[in-house]
């Protein structure tokens, strides 16, 4: 077999040269430039990308708008039993009282154990009611157009909540007082309730 002189054309010596050019001008940059020698003005604008910054070096945005909310997620487990609740309502005794001292409405079991004086009552709960919450207030059972001042109650039996009444002196006594709008003792319509 012999063997044929290769002869380039003249397009193939021009892409030669082009390519040669192109290398020798890429190791020039990268020999010749110090680091950080391209300032912004050599930069041609909008040519760099986010990703040609480090993190951190480009600011945020202004915050977009909130997308469209996604679907709903699958329910969770579980989560473990709570304590055992109380037997499942509160006791609550109450009582309303007309101004002479008869029960209008009660709860039952509540009775008018002593009406001492002028604004005093004693009622009868039945079973102690020291260290329970007592609530009283003004009412209008039976009377209904006169003026009234503050209404106060207490256990009786001398309890740390409570004070000695002059009769039926028991920790399953409350003491009602009624008072004017002027705070002298008065007979006024009232309610109690003995909470626990």
């Amino acid at each position: 077999m012999r063997w044929k002189r290769f002869r380039p054309s003249p397009a193939l010596v021009v892409a030669m040269i082009a390519l040669f050019v192109a290398s020798a001008a890429t190791g020039y940059a990268q020999v010749q430039l110090a680091r950080n020698s391209v300032s912004s003005i050599h930069v041609k604008d909008r040519s760099l990308l986010a990703k040609d910054f480090r993190r951190g070096q480009l600011p945020r945005g202004a915050q977009g708008p909130a997308g469209p909310q996604g679907p709903q997620g699958p329910a969770g487990p579980q989560g473990p039993a709570g304590p055992a609740g109380g037997s499942g309502s509160a006791n609550i005794r109450w009582v309303a009282v007309r101004a002479d001292g008869g029960i209008a409405a009660s709860s039952g079991g509540i009775t008018l154990a002593a009406k001492p004086g002028a604004g005093q009552y004693l009622l009868a709960f039945g079973s102690s009611v020291a260290g329970r919450l007592i609530l009283t207030s003004s009412g209008y059972a039976g009377n209904h157009g006169d003026s009234r001042g503050e209404t106060s109650a207490g256990p009786c039996g001398n309890p740390a909540d409570g004070l000695t009444c002059s009769t039926s002196n028991t920790d399953s006594t409350v003491l009602v007082q009624t008072r004017s709008v002027a705070g002298a003792l008065e007979d006024h319509a009232f309610y109690v309730a003995v909470v626990g």
